[in-house]
């Protein structure tokens, strides 16, 4: 049996259990899942490309670019049109934030930046800010580079007036809230302004990409994850590392040029979250694009973490029983474990929990032995089960100290009962 008709079986097995829909519908999806290929972009197509000059009296304050991207562009799985299909009960579900329930998905903000370094501190300058939002039939992207680093005041004054000009909800970063939004921050505050975008909602993306893709790829980062997932080319991109030395060379030099790979490397970031955030939601709304168990136990998580406890139990019920990865089965029993515990099922946790235990799992073993010492009183099986697997659980130092607490704790409740039955 080949691989791609092991492939086709599984998905349509996937969505037999889907009894939300018609068999009609289930194999309309299977056709689609099995026709959507990814779409390898070299060069990302800049529909328009300006590059303007703000000037004031004679002196060079920033240099602004705008990148236009059709609505119906294409990267890998999704088109940009999609983004009419995401509610946003959707980016309530994907954020677990409900500062998301009412926001428009197509009035979302998309904003990353470059810097003079990553060491921190007050000597840390953003110089490039990029920004994309939906403007008509386009996704629009706007660079400003700031020119003359003595001018940075009139530069975030420049940035305000821009913000104030288009209507937008929420903010989407990646890493936002680590990095550039704390950056911004300071950089506002030394200039005696107010950093505009803390007034929105944030969505910083990385966080629920790494919940998403973290059992398919080996990498999170947004460039990896854009070349593999959405096919977006980064052969010809710029290196992170060396962007700071381009913009001290423009600065002594005056050659624009020097920047034309870092203009690109922020627009293909921008362009690339947000396809990569769709992608996401879509994965929520309808999991026929998933084509892997890694991505399939992510929608899962992201389920569980927002409370929608009942899907994710389904997902991880069905992972455990249909997948073909060992490591997918083990982390879905373990899931399932946790759910059903803080459900008080105890019963249902316990099986778990032997099956987990069966596959050398230490936590199981003390989840199985604080089950049987404090909800069933049975010390005796909480003894023996410990007993029996400490020296094939490779337990650190720390987990040995604490089993061995627990040997003694069992082995005076069993002496005691030993001496009561004698009386």
């Amino acid at each position: 049996m080949s691989d791609k008709n092991d492939n086709i079986r599984k998905k349509w097995k996937k969505l037999k259990n889907n009894k939300d829909i018609s068999t009609r519908e289930k194999l309309e999806k299977l056709v689609k899942m099995n026709s959507l290929k990814k779409k390898v972009v070299r060069n990302i197509p800049r529909h328009t490309k300006r590059h303007m000059i703000k000037v004031n009296g004679e002196d060079l304050v920033y240099v602004e670019r705008d990148f236009l991207y059709g609505i119906d562009e294409r990267f890998g799985k999704v088109y940009l049109n999609q983004w009419k299909l995401i509610d946003s009960r959707t980016l309530e579900i994907i954020s677990n934030d409900d500062d998301f329930s009412k926001i428009n998905p197509l009035k979302l903000l998309y904003f990353d930046i470059e810097t003079t370094g990553i060491s921190g501190g007050t000597g840390t300058i953003p110089f490039m800010l990029g920004f994309g939002y939906f403007d008509g039939g386009y996704f629009k992207i706007k660079v400003f580079i700031l020119r003359d680093i003595s001018r940075e005041e009139e530069f975030l004054k420049a940035i305000d007036e821009f913000l104030d000009s288009i209507d937008f909800e929420g903010v989407v970063t990646y890493n936002g809230k680590g990095f550039d939004f704390n950056l911004m921050e300071t950089r506002y505050i030394l200039n005696r302004r107010v950093f505009p975008l803390l007034r929105y909602p944030h969505l910083d993306f990385l966080f629920t990409s790494r919940i998403i893709w973290q059992n398919t790829h080996e990498s999170r980062k947004l460039g990896f994850l854009g070349e593999n997932l959405l096919g977006i080319s980064r052969e010809e991109d710029i290196p992170g590392n060396l962007i700071p030395s381009l913009y001290h060379s423009f600065l002594r030099t005056n050659r624009f040029e020097l920047l034309e790979k870092v203009i690109e490397h922020n627009a293909l970031d921008i362009v690339g979250l947000n396809a990569l955030l769709l992608l996401a939601c879509l994965y929520i709304q309808d999991d026929s694009l998933i084509e892997d168990d890694g991505e399939l136990f992510g929608r899962a998580r992201i389920f569980e973490r927002f409370g929608e406890l009942e899907k994710a139990g389904e997902i991880f019920e069905f992972l455990k029983s249909n997948s073909n990865r060992d490591d997918i089965i083990e982390l879905s029993i373990k899931r399932l474990s946790v759910m059903k515990k803080k459900q008080k099922m105890y019963k249902e946790a316990e099986a778990l929990w032997v099956e987990l235990s069966r596959r050398g799992d230490k936590n199981s073993i003390k989840e199985l032995s604080i089950h049987y010492e404090h909800r069933n009183k049975d010390y005796l099986k909480a003894l023996n089960l410990i007993l029996e697997n400490m020296d094939e659980l490779n337990l650190t130092e720390k987990q040995r100290l604490d089993m061995q607490k627990r040997i003694k704790r069992l082995q005076v409740k069993l002496d005691k009962i030993d001496k009561d039955n004698k009386l």
